[in-house]
């Protein structure tokens, strides 16, 4: 762990000058590392308690909207291939997920990364099954607006995912493949839909309550969920002047996330993008 003091000056706008320090719940290694590769791993960093709560949370979801994110499967139907189940704006649909906006593990990587002032750009949820239907994920990335050239001022990393694994990451669940260091490359993309091995690519293995934090542009997939159900978070984190994922529609009208809002927090409403930063 290490703590980085953070000053942004901006007292000739008239505002109080910015000082924020951030204790990194990572290693100048660790940091190194992610840089570098791409990606961070934190074993079982979720305590059991939390974590059954965040699955019930999920299960919960499942049950709510299967329904509507599945009308081919209710009616007896299925596809050959899909991602399974994808749930957007989680703040806004249960109250067990408000405690990750501000969770530690991932909050303090992303500034120590991307600097003091960041925000939420989207919390989602992604659950696969096991059966007839084959669900994975093919290679992807998930902001990809780096161009080739790369211009002398872009802002690099854009952005930070966390994926939050509730359930054992292993050959029956679907396990989690990334290529190393692809999140520099300017010149190629992933091949669209495909879904078998490539060169260098790692293959993840991980207990429950573990998280994989990458950057955005990191080439990654799932493997197929064979048996059982594999429930995953993604906690996204953006710089303040970046604009909230667009993916999933707009939130719900009366959803949870105006509870957060009314907090007298400065810091809950800087995360959710109210507190502005010129």
């Amino acid at each position: 762990m290490q703590r980085i003091n953070y000053n942004v000056m901006r007292e000739h706008l008239g505002d109080t000058p910015l000082k924020r320090e951030v204790e990194v719940q990572a290693t100048a290694e660790e940091l190194d590392s992610l840089d570098r590769n791409g990606f961070l791993i934190r074993e079982s960093v979720i305590d059991s308690e939390w974590l059954e709560s965040l699955r019930s949370a999920i299960d919960r979801l499942t049950k709510a909207e299967w329904p509507r994110h599945r009308p081919a499967e209710a009616e007896g139907g299925l596809p050959e291939r899909s991602w399974g189940l994808i749930f957007r704006h989680l703040l806004d649909k249960d109250a067990a997920f408000h405690d990750l906006l501000t969770w530690p593990p991932a909050l303090s990587v992303a500034r120590a990364m991307m600097g003091p002032l960041v925000r939420l750009r989207g919390l989602s949820a992604r659950v696969s099954f096991g059966g007839k239907e084959i669900q994975d994920s093919p290679w992807h990335q998930h902001l990809r607006v780096v161009s080739n050239p790369l211009p002398p001022w872009f802002s690099s990393p854009h952005a930070i995912d966390c994926l939050i694994y509730l359930d054992e990451l292993n050959d029956e669940k679907g396990a989690l493949s990334v290529v190393p260091g692809s999140h520099r490359w300017l010149d190629r993309e992933p091949p669209k839909l495909h879904h078998e091995s490539l060169p260098d690519e790692q293959t993840l293995r991980l207990p429950a309550g573990s998280m994989v934090i990458i950057h955005s542009n990191l080439w990654h997939r799932a493997l197929p969920t064979l048996v059982g159900k594999r429930r995953m978070i993604i906690l996204a984190y953006t710089p303040c002047w970046l604009r909230e994922s667009p993916h999933g529609g707009t939130a719900p009208e009366d959803g949870l996330t105006l509870e957060l809002l009314a907090s007298e927090d400065p810091e809950i409403k800087e995360l959710l993008g109210l507190e502005g930063h010129s």
